[in-house]
């Protein structure tokens, strides 16, 4: 219960850090807020932490709805997420996080607690360079300077990414500097080699996304085995406050499920390798019923799933889609679906042990409620071991067969590791073993298809580098198709988020999506 009392207080506490909304980027003193004097370090690193663990959740879940990792709703890709819709992660990422981080410095500089300062700058990097991935260019240098400048300019994304890196490597000197450790650390503890790690394997990550294959091979202190993950642990309180894993609260609710599952994902486990199912399926999805109405036999129900009466569309049929449910009890929707919601919150398919904490898949078949499986004390993944396999296979094209079968076990030992029936070590070395045997066969470019369609499963609960990597190279090639047959143009870079828009006269909103991150003047143009 340790964990859910030290997040309770630090949410509790986060109410006294409230930023004032009335102008965005306007970061002038809030009567509501605390200030340097009235403020410690730790208070401050510790907020940061939670709020960074939501962000985090935001951001990648919305990634993964785009490359079906997630169940994406909206048949518009230009009308999914209005401007508006990110004002929250605009308003958390610079009111909230990395203002808190400035104030925090303030006093780590004072006490020398080198530590303190280190995690801010990892968390605020890997901040940064996720704004750059959705947004393109934001201001930095200008930014956070309260009444000096209430209209910060946006820096190029290619600075803010070279300010990130300089951030990093400064977070690895203030990790070696032998400094206090903070009294909570909901990552490693305080253990400051794996933040090194951590810090490294970001770098790792940035110089993935912008191509720098030298650069990326020459570091070789990162996250490698799981016990190096970076990720957030929720806890299994359910009030005052909640601290539980995000997708847990959409899932287990008195009303029952609250999201649907992607079906490209859970068909792409189902179909797996060696015509065996994904031993990860148990663990990332839990089967309230057995069965699904018009498909594997089961009778169709017009009233729960009405699509299971329908043919699917000409495009859908023509690229051999999956289309509106699969067998067997996987119960979730397609890709831009938005249909009205039937009476099926105790029939779809939901979020299972992992990374939500949720239940186990052991075929109980039971309608899941409040309090159900793990309770919600899941993870929130931000660079793990596996990601680390599958970048070092792109990367590293003459490893990408090692690199990639050791991402897909490294994987699969991940998602047993919040709970649920144990994997024996025999399961996991045969369905690798089922992987190669499919990839040994494979022409090249299925190959590159099986390595980015493990790459998508492994990030389960985080598809930020998902998002990226498609952009990058329109892989894999098989994802299901949006039920629109026109959804327009597919997102490069999302609006500017209406908050910063409407209250600085030196940026101008984007007319359309089709504009792309610094790093992608090279990636494909018919994403879908």
């Amino acid at each position: 219960m340790k964990i859910n009392k030290i997040i309770a207080v630090i949410m509790i506490g986060l109410v006294s850090f409230t930023s004032c909304e009335t102008m965005e980027l306007e970061l002038i003193d809030n009567p509501n807020a605390l200030s340097p004097a009235q403020a410690d370090a730790t208070f401050f690193i510790n907020s940061v932490q939670v709020d960074f663990a939501f962000w985090v959740n935001t951001m990648g879940s919305r990634s993964a709805a785009l490359t079906r990792i997630n169940q994406l709703s909206g048949r518009n890709y230009a009308q999914v997420w209005a401007p508006s819709s990110f004002d929250g992660v605009w308003r958390n990422a610079y009111q909230g996080m990395m203002e808190d981080i400035r104030l925090m410095n303030i006093l780590a500089d004072e006490a020398g607690l080198t530590t303190h300062k280190g995690m801010g700058q990892v968390l605020k990097a890997y901040t940064l360079i996720t704004l750059v991935d959705h947004f393109g260019n934001v201001p930095y240098t200008e930014a956070l300077l309260g009444a000096d400048n209430l209209a910060p300019i946006a820096d190029n994304g290619d600075t803010v990414y070279a300010a990130a890196l300089e951030m990093l490597d400064s977070a690895i000197t203030n990790f070696s500097a032998g400094g206090p450790k903070p009294s909570v650390d909901f990552f490693y503890s305080g253990d400051t080699a794996k933040w090194i790690k951590a810090a490294n394997s970001i770098k790792k990550k940035i110089h993935y996304t912008t191509g720098n294959a030298s650069a990326f091979s020459a570091i070789t202190d990162y996250i490698k085995t799981e016990a190096d993950d970076f990720q957030f642990q929720w806890g299994s309180n359910e009030v005052q406050p909640d601290t539980r894993h995000p997708s847990y609260r959409s899932s287990y609710t008195s009303t029952g499920g609250g999201t649907y599952m992607s079906n490209w994902l859970m068909n792409t486990m189902a179909v797996g390798h060696g015509s065996t199912k994904d031993p990860r399926m148990a663990y990332y999805f839990y089967r309230q019923v057995s069965a699904t109405p018009g498909f594997g036999g089961a009778a169709a129900n017009e009233e729960t799933l009405e699509c299971g009466l329908q043919t699917a569309p000409f495009h859908y049929l023509a690229s051999n889609e999956t289309f509106c449910g699969l067998s067997d009890g996987y119960w979730g929707r397609d890709h831009g679906n938005s249909d009205g919601i039937p009476p099926d919150g105790f029939l779809r398919t939901l979020h299972g042990v992992y990374p939500a904490a949720g239940a186990f898949d052991d075929r109980s078949f039971k309608g899941k409620v409040n309090g159900d499986g793990l309770g919600g004390k899941g993870i929130t993944p931000v660079m793990l071991s596996s990601w680390m396999d599958f970048m070092n296979a792109y990367m590293n094209p003459s490893d990408m067969k090692a690199s990639t079968l050791a991402g897909v076990k490294k994987s699969i030992e991940k998602a047993d590791s919040l709970g649920g029936t144990p994997l024996d070590a025999a399961t996991v070395t045969d369905y690798v073993a089922l992987v190669e045997t499919d990839y040994d066969a494979a022409s090249a470019a299925e190959k590159a298809n099986i390595w980015a369609q493990q790459y998508w499963i492994s990030m389960w609960g985080n598809g930020i580098d998902a998002y990226n990597t498609y952009r990058k190279t329109g892989l894999p090639t098989n994802l299901q198709q949006n039920i629109e047959p026109e959804p327009g143009t597919f997102p490069q870079l999302m609006y500017y988020p209406a908050n910063y828009t409407n209250t600085n006269a030196n940026v101008t909103q984007r007319n359309d999506l089709s504009e792309r991150p610094f790093w992608n003047t090279n990636g494909p143009s018919n994403l879908k």
